[in-house]
């Protein structure tokens, strides 16, 4: 095995010939400051998964409340039927004529007479 072979480091005097008087050296970041991002970044994560834990419970019960409203829309929807039935049973020719027949006593005419309409002067009768 080779070991890799390493470059000496250059003497101060190598490394910067020329003086660069408007370059500066970059303060090192203090450790005070990481321990209080990492704590803000997991009350962020609690406090968005809480928020996420709300939306998903407001929405399963809005699901409930709608579920309920149509089992009571189908239960309306079939009453409705069975009413437009009930009247559509009574409108019929046959069961009024049964009706007036046999419950009212009435009896059918002999022979027809239809009426026409008769013009009326305009002029007032004058």
């Amino acid at each position: 095995m080779v070991a890799p072979q390493r470059h000496p480091r250059p003497s101060p005097a190598q490394a910067d010939p020329q003086p660069r008087p408007h370059l500066q050296a970059a303060p090192r970041p203090t450790r005070r400051l990481m321990p209080l991002m990492g704590w803000a970044a997991a009350i962020t994560v609690v406090i968005g998964l809480f928020a996420l834990a709300l939306f998903h419970a407001m929405i399963v019960d809005r699901q409930t409340t709608l579920d309920n409203l149509n089992e009571r829309l189908e239960e309306v929807r079939a009453t409705n039927d069975r009413l437009r039935l009930n009247v559509a049973r009574a409108e019929a020719p046959d069961r009024i004529v049964a009706v007036a027949l046999y419950r009212l006593g009435m009896v059918e005419p002999d022979r027809l007479v239809y009426l026409s309409p008769v013009e009326l002067d305009e002029g007032g009768g004058e």
